[in-house]
């Protein structure tokens, strides 16, 4: 018999996975697809809930290109499609991982990818209805004390889409955090310890992730994140007073 038999089974499991994970990533897509075809169909209707939150502070979006009108229309379907469809982006993660994890646990697993799910939509209404109005209404503010603000509509679109994707996804570290003390691998000692390390962390990043270079959006972000921490703390200090009384 072959020395390697033995890996054969290895190399058909990990043969499988990757087939599985093709099948996944193809059936998201298609609904992704689907989501941004329909999206498309009302696109009036989409594009003007996105230009909402410029309404008001200037006359009109212009754009300064032959496509750049065309380009910013297929960006506002794209992204109305992956948030639609991204509740069957987590239940294909989900479908993917849970047959890895203990029975006892799913449910547990299970509440982390609801509770996901509802703070994205959360983080992404946060953006929209607070962050991307204050920002706007502070830039183009001091923006109009140095020049006639005309904006075009491929800046506004990439600016408001960066805020909604930034949104949903800050708030999902809770959920992050939540599960990697659930998992073993953080505790509430080590959270509270590395505090100042953490804040200065979320500080640069949400510098980074800030389309603009201005303090005030940086914090926009920032603050709740750093709320989001604290919140994240509280959660970890339930997971393992539950995980205690479970062991007695």
């Amino acid at each position: 018999m072959s020395p390697f038999c033995p890996e054969e089974p290895k190399k058909l499991n990990i043969v499988s996975h990757l087939e599985e994970v093709r099948g996944r990533v193809i059936f998201y897509l298609s609904v992704l697809i689907v989501s941004a075809v329909v999206s498309f169909y009302f696109g009036h209707i989409v594009m003007g809930i996105v230009k909402r939150p410029i309404s008001g502070l200037i006359g009109e979006l212009i754009f300064i290109g032959p496509t750049e009108a065309f380009g910013a229309y297929i960006k506002v379907v794209i992204l109305s499609g992956f948030i639609v469809s991204f509740p069957v982006l987590l239940y294909q993660l989900w479908a993917f991982l849970i047959p890895a994890v203990k029975k006892n646990t799913r449910r547990r697993i299970a509440i982390w990818f609801c509770s996901g799910l509802i703070l994205f939509f959360i983080g992404t209404a946060f953006s929209y209805f607070v962050a991307i109005p204050r920002a706007l209404d502070f830039l183009i503010s001091f923006g109009g004390k140095i020049a006639s603000p005309k904006i075009s509509l491929g800046k506004y679109i990439s600016f408001f889409s960066a805020l909604i994707l930034t949104g949903g996804i800050i708030f999902e570290l809770p959920v992050c955090i939540g599960l990697l003390t659930d998992s073993g691998f953080l505790t509430t000692n080590t959270l509270k310890k590395k505090r100042h390390i953490a804040i200065l962390a979320i500080l640069v990043f949400s510098a980074i992730i800030t389309p603009t270079q201005d303090i005030f959006n940086m914090l926009l972000f920032a603050v709740p994140m750093i709320v989001l921490y604290e919140l994240s703390i509280l959660v970890a200090v339930l997971i393992e007073k539950r995980s205690r009384k479970r062991s007695d």
